[in-house]
């Protein structure tokens, strides 16, 4: 089967998965997950490690789904914390994030079985996992925080931060953090870095909004962020430390994934399209409809 240059979406409102050609621009197919008399699913994120399988964390249902992408149906399927909201691989295992049961869900890929749960932070949004060093750096949204767990130690400690961190993109040994800043009369966010050195934060660039997601594209000095609150693209220079330039997504833009070469795709959660944002020309090339409230965004390359 030929996924590359596929794109898979995450359908949270009504429990499906768009399966995009972005080459094509169109609907390859619409995987339903619900059966009959089942429950909301809530589908959020997606993530896969041999491009055979997919496995999709439901926000609703509690579970973590094995899909094969061949036969596009469920495999398996297995129950973790409250509210998982995002999903990591590392060494033969999952780590996701459980927003409301404040916790990490460890679970062995090969067994596809829970083989333990470690507790963090107030409110889990992001996790980030330094490879080199074999840590996990998990942002608590409601207390001001990240917690570090050492996969080797099993040491977790709390790193107090100034503000409530959303979203983290882990580069060398710094960090940059999204956060809601804290008692605030107007909706403001902040990026700041966090030294994992000396486990130091320092103020980088004030934003006025509500922000809820960021990505940095590789090997460059920019980092893109969406502003919910007027449905702009912002475009940072890191080393300039200021705004290069706002696109008007029109709609509130959810999810950002940059498929490694021009192009960053964007979830709309009030339009329910997958929009294509073209880096060298700061234009949206395409907008393809997709499934109701889409959050996740899997692309295969």
């Amino acid at each position: 089967m030929k996924l590359k240059g596929k794109v898979l979406i995450a359908n949270t409102g009504e429990d499906t998965l768009t399966y995009l050609d972005i080459e094509k621009g169109e609907v390859i197919e619409i995987i339903d997950l619900k059966t009959i008399g089942s429950s909301p699913i809530g589908p959020y994120e997606l993530i896969s490690i041999d491009n055979l399988f997919v496995y999709c964390i439901n926000i609703y249902e509690n579970s973590l789904y094995k899909i094969n992408m061949e036969k596009r149906k469920i495999v398996d399927t297995l129950y973790i914390g409250t509210y998982p909201t995002c999903i990591s691989f590392f060494k033969n295992c999952f780590y996701i994030v459980n927003t409301d049961s404040n916790s990490i869900s460890v679970v062995d890929v090969e067994s596809f079985s829970l083989m333990e749960s470690i507790p963090v932070g107030e409110k889990p949004m992001d996790m980030e996992i330094d490879e080199i060093n074999e840590k996990i750096y998990v942002a608590n949204s409601n207390n001001s925080s990240i917690s570090r767990i050492d996969l080797n130690s099993n040491e977790n400690i709390i790193i107090n931060l100034e503000n409530n961190p959303l979203k983290m993109i882990l580069e060398g040994n710094q960090i940059y953090i999204l956060s809601n800043i804290n008692n605030s009369l107007f909706q403001k966010c902040n990026i700041s870095l966090l030294d994992l050195e000396t486990l130091k934060e320092k103020k980088f660039i004030e934003l006025n909004g509500t922000f809820n997601t960021m990505i940095k594209i590789n090997s460059s000095e920019i980092i893109f962020t969406t502003n919910i609150d007027n449905g702009y693209l912002y475009r940072i220079d890191i080393k300039k430390k200021n705004i290069l330039s706002k696109t008007n997504l029109l709609g509130l833009p959810n999810k950002l994934v940059w498929d490694g070469n021009r192009m960053v795709y964007i979830t709309n959660l009030s339009t329910n399209t997958l929009s294509l944002f073209d880096i060298k020309t700061s234009n949206i090339i395409k907008s393809i409809k997709v499934g109701i409230e889409p959050n996740g965004i899997l692309f295969f390359p």
